[in-house]
């Protein structure tokens, strides 16, 4: 009996295009626009520089150069402007992001002295960061100047100005192999661990239906336990959720960077792989159990269960990077599961690590598990006395 009642529940997936969408184009949508609309964030690149109108009432060859110094980089383009411009025409009509206006003895002490002004101005919508950073990469340069000018004058190297030649950076993982941090090294676990919990939505729609029309209450009749009918459940949605691990690891290591993204490289354990998404699934069918027990009506528990998959995955992470929550929001995103499994997830895909360092998460699952399976149980046992 218990092979009709796994046969039953296949079919009813593979039936259920709605659901297949929800389970894998969904993810699969999201994984491509995340993964290529953060790739230069993660990358500290930029593929549209933020353009700067330097404004001098004077010029001279020296400042010409100078300004060509600064196009020597990777952020910004400065674009030198004989008169002086309207600030509000540069910033709002001609789409400059900043203004730069320097002082007027500025040609004739660039590069012999610091005592230089400039004032700078830009757009309501430039964040914090970039005008900060703005200004010290100008610092830098006006400090170069004048130290080139000094060693010019003194006759000596000027080796000493490649200041950022003599400063590395690598990532080390704990195997001691280097490794740089991609987006689709993110967005295929975020969004893949989201996707696992909204197997909460065809799981509702069948156990609703089923218990609305008395099919559980028929198969009970011939002496089925309620184990077989839960695990009759349980079994289909996990083969499911690893066809999701399964495919979305794909799409991350090879569609994406047939669409010029970065291919999903994995430093971890296989099987360390294998276990966190077996116990992420595990946890989020005993949600879908405990949502689908709980609710009375399709309508209830798309909505009991759709509202709080978002909200846990706004906590968790998954939509905006923990990296970019302030403190206060970091701690909150602990309560969240899609956090734990998420962590589990980078441990293994980013740091390379192992079972010690999911040891934790996957405990935190596994109690997860384990409250909301027992709450289904004792749900379903008080709905039918």
């Amino acid at each position: 009996m218990f092979y009709y009642i796994l046969k039953k529940e296949f079919l009813l997936i593979i039936r259920n295009l709605h659901a297949l969408i929800v389970l894998f184009v969904m993810p699969t949508v999201f994984i491509i626009i995340m993964s290529l609309a953060l790739q230069n964030t993660y990358a500290n690149k930029y593929d549209v520089k933020l353009s700067v109108l330097l404004s001098s009432e004077k010029t001279s060859p020296a400042l010409e150069s100078f300004v060509q110094t600064l196009n020597d980089n990777t952020f910004f383009t400065f674009t030198l402007a004989q008169t002086a411009p309207i600030v509000d025409e540069a910033l709002y009509h001609q789409k400059y992001d900043f203004v730069l206006t320097l002082s007027n003895d500025f040609n004739e002490k660039l590069g012999r002295s610091s005592d230089v002004s400039m004032a700078l101005f830009s757009r309501s919508d430039i964040s914090y960061q970039q005008v900060a950073f703005l200004k010290q990469f100008l610092s830098a340069k006006l400090s170069e100047s004048v130290i080139k000018n000094l060693l010019e004058v003194q006759g000596k190297s000027q080796n000493a100005l490649n200041f950022d030649e003599i400063i590395s950076h690598t990532y080390v993982l704990k195997d001691k192999n280097a490794t740089t941090i991609t987006s689709v090294q993110h967005s295929v676990p975020s969004w893949l661990i989201f996707s696992m919990f909204f197997i909460l939505i065809p799981i509702s729609n069948t156990f609703i239906n089923e218990k609305n029309f008395g099919t559980i209450d028929k198969i009970r009749s011939i002496n089925v336990s309620l184990s077989k009918i839960i695990m009759g459940k349980f079994i289909p949605y996990f083969v499911m959720n690893q066809l999701q691990v399964f495919c979305m690891i794909l799409v991350g290591m090879y569609l994406i960077p047939l669409l010029n993204g970065d291919a999903l490289i994995i430093h971890g354990s296989l099987f360390l792989l294998i276990l966190i998404s077996c116990i992420v699934s595990i946890a989020a069918i005993s949600f879908a159990l405990f949502i689908a027990t709980l609710s009375n009506s399709s309508e209830m528990a798309t909505i009991l269960g759709g509202t709080s998959n978002i909200i846990l995955a706004a906590l968790g992470g998954i939509m905006v990077p923990k990296v970019v929550m302030p403190k206060f929001m970091q701690d909150v995103s602990e309560i969240s599961p899609m956090s734990w499994a998420l962590d589990g997830f980078l441990d293994i895909i980013v740091k390379g690590g192992n079972f010690g360092d999911i040891e934790l998460n996957v405990m935190k699952l596994l109690l997860f598990a384990l409250l909301f399976f027992t709450l289904a149980c004792l749900m379903l046992n008080y709905r039918r006395n």
